[in-house]
């Protein structure tokens, strides 16, 4: 069956890989991004601007698309951005930026697709977090607690669910080869001194880490195999085994003193 999709941050990356896919397989697809510029020119695409940051934007832009499809069977919370500093050097605005973006604006489209999905006892949600959600990326704290609040969403919304007939996916993506690392923001130059050198050897590990990842198509793979239903669980980790399975199998048995020890090790951070 044909699905109609979605699907936010459809311009770059994974996004823009997934949504490829699933318009040649015969998807219709309503793609997002905050310009026009940038998004397919495909078959069975529907571009729509969209700001996660701005709720106008959001709901605007989820009900014109909604009118456009008549109904949604899956939405994919897909966008993302990154802001690299110390925690100490966000704003209150680029704090509450990235939590806009990463999971407010989410839960806000959920808000809104829910309604429609219940009338019709179906659907499907899927949260594109991180094993970041897991294990905590060094200078990218509100990333990681964002992501760690979509598996959370997900999983409450399962329970609340439950009666309904419509399911949330939790998909977990680990480091991939992206333009994400090039576009993530960096902020507090002013304590680059403070924090140095550990600042810099978790840039460079980021970076380092990022350019040996993976190809990103495995990811957008697990997209259509969701949208299809060929994937069911609840939660699907995505990327190499180091990442994706035993990294987080370790951090669930063994002492948190060794997941931090582990951690900066893997980033090459120094301890006084």
């Amino acid at each position: 069956m044909k699905k109609r999709v979605f699907i936010t941050g459809a311009s770059s990356g994974i996004g823009l890989l997934a949504c490829r896919k699933l318009c040649a397989r015969g998807h219709e697809v309503w793609g997002t991004a905050r310009t026009r510029a940038g998004l397919p020119v495909i078959e069975r695409f529907h571009p729509i601007v969209l700001d996660l940051n701005d709720e106008r934007s959001v709901e605007l832009a989820y009900r014109q698309a909604l009118a456009e499809a008549g109904h949604f069977d899956v939405l994919v919370n897909n966008a993302g951005a990154g802001s690299f500093g110390p925690f100490e050097a966000f704003s209150n605005d680029e704090f509450t930026a990235q939590l806009q973006t990463l999971l407010s604006g989410p839960a806000q489209l959920i808000r809104l697709a829910l309604p429609g999905m219940r009338a019709r006892s179906s659907g499907v949600i899927v949260n594109v977090s991180s094993t970041a959600g897991e294990l905590a990326l060094p200078f990218m704290l509100p990333y990681s607690l964002s992501k760690a609040a979509l598996s959370a969403m997900a999983q409450g919304l399962n329970l609340e669910l439950a009666h309904t007939g419509v399911r949330v996916i939790d998909l977990r993506p680990s480091e991939f080869a992206t333009p994400f690392h090039t576009s993530t923001r960096r902020v507090g130059a002013a304590l680059a001194n403070t924090y140095s050198p550990n600042l810099e050897r978790a840039w460079s590990a980021i970076g380092r880490h990022m350019d040996q990842a993976p190809n990103p198509k495995k990811v957008a793979d697990a997209l259509v195999a969701i949208v299809e239903g060929t994937i069911t669980r609840p939660i699907v980790r995505v990327g190499n085994f180091f990442q994706s399975r035993l990294a987080p199998y370790l951090s669930r048995r063994t002492p948190h003193a060794w997941v931090l020890w582990g951690i900066r090790l893997y980033y090459g951070l120094t301890v006084r």
